[in-house]
């Protein structure tokens, strides 16, 4: 009797002590983060993002081009005669070619170059955002199955000790049996509880399995690996959220920074579309080889050239002006987004720290009610041992507290739940 005692003592002592954050919580978040494709894919488009920006800085520089050219001119070009034999006709020029290398200079864009780049930054700033978007998908995605698998091991060691508990009362109901004190009616009943625990033991081993399952495929291991997870979910430590968490958690959230960066970016490319429509200048120096050579010889030669190019656009039927009303457009609909977004990150972060305050009630509630049942079973078999109790006071005492421990376990289940969606509302997990 001393011995099945021990058992529920042991087993509350150790529900009600405040455990820190489970270690394996963080091992596994970041094997789903390295696993998940959806984040290599935000990573890739990233690294095309960083490109871009590479791409639009040498537009500054100068460029090199060799080019070649060919013409045939079916009825001959003829040249001027000379003036050493004016009655002489010139030489036909049917056959036109040349091989040009020319360097090409931008001086004046329009701002063109300036803004191009800068719209390549900011979507950057944005790929950047959508990388931590993902990863903070993925490290929400894989507490919800860390946690899942964790309450579904202590569920299932519960029945394994619950039915340990029955099994200690059937050796005491054996005894009394044996020396013929009770009869067998109250060794059935006990062996029928019995039975019903080693049936949820079955159950509840293959929902851990399962759930283990789940999180293998998460993170990336092979589906029978038998990965290990806490034995008991933790009461986790938490503090009451101030009057500026939610400036916080918009600081934080990768989701207000990525319309951020899309709002600057479609300002920036506002800017591009315009200064196609502004003066343009530019300078090129190069040299052909090819003929006409100079002097208009029909013998191919080389000739060199520097030339400057101003382009002055004027009158386009108000092309820029819808070019730029487009781009325009664009930019205020993601300034909607903004709002609609920052309404939302809102209302996560009041309803997760609203469900994080009632998880924690619950857990405390459940904690006592567990504490109630462990003293009304000992009282049970106090009352069983003196003649006072049938033997199905003793076994409903017993379900009982196996219920309110059930309940303890849901109420941390849904704490852990609660404070992971509170950890993502206001941004901890893009960190």
């Amino acid at each position: 009797m001393k011995k099945y005692l021990f058992i529920l003592a042991s087993l509350f002592l150790m529900q009600i002590a405040v455990a820190q954050e489970d270690t394996l919580l963080s091992y596994y978040r970041q094997m789903a983060v390295d696993y998940q494709q959806r984040i290599k894919m935000s990573e890739h488009e990233l690294s095309g993002a960083e490109s871009q920006v590479k791409a639009a800085k040498s537009d500054r520089l100068p460029s090199l081009d060799f080019n070649s050219r060919y013409h045939f001119s079916g009825v001959p070009l003829q040249q001027a005669p000379s003036a050493e034999n004016p009655a002489l006709p010139g030489e036909e020029l049917q056959h036109l070619y040349s091989l040009n290398l020319d360097l090409y200079q931008p001086v004046i864009t329009g701002g063109y170059l300036k803004n191009t780049k800068k719209a390549a930054e900011s979507e950057v700033d944005k790929m950047k955002s959508m990388v931590n978007m993902s990863k903070q998908d993925v490290v929400l995605n894989s507490d919800y199955l860390y946690w899942g698998a964790v309450a579904k091991k202590e569920i299932y060691l519960l029945q394994v000790k619950y039915q340990e508990i029955i099994g200690q009362f059937l050796k005491v109901i054996q005894d009394r049996v044996d020396e013929e004190v009770v009869g067998m009616n109250e060794l059935y009943q006990t062996k029928v509880r019995y039975n019903t625990a080693g049936y949820r033991v079955i159950t509840t081993q293959k929902e851990y399995e399962v759930s283990v399952m789940n999180l293998n495929i998460f993170i990336g291991v092979p589906l029978s690996t038998l990965v290990d997870v806490a034995d008991t979910l933790n009461t986790i430590e938490w503090m009451l959220a101030t009057d500026t968490i939610t400036q916080y958690a918009l600081n934080q959230r990768p989701e207000i920074s990525f319309i951020k960066s899309e709002i600057l970016k479609n300002q920036y490319y506002e800017k591009v579309a315009g200064s196609k429509y502004l003066p343009q200048l530019g300078v090129t120096a190069g040299g052909k080889w090819g003929s006409p050579s100079p002097g208009l010889e029909i013998t191919p030669g080389f000739n060199y050239y520097l030339k400057a190019q101003l382009t002055v656009p004027i009158f386009h039927w108000s092309k820029k002006h819808e070019e730029v009303f487009a781009i325009r457009e664009r930019t205020e609909v993601a300034k909607l987004q903004m709002e609609e977004t920052k309404d939302q990150v809102t209302r996560e972060v009041e309803t997760s720290y609203y469900k994080l305050q009632k998880s924690q009630e619950l857990v405390d509630f459940s904690r006592s009610s567990m504490d109630n049942a462990s003293k009304n079973v000992s009282v049970m078999l106090d009352r069983y041992n003196e003649g006072l109790s049938p033997v199905l006071e003793v076994l409903d005492a017993q379900l009982y507290w196996q219920k309110t421990y059930m309940n303890y376990i849901m109420a941390k289940y849904q704490l852990n739940v609660a404070y992971s969606e509170y950890q993502y509302a206001i941004g901890e997990f893009s960190k």
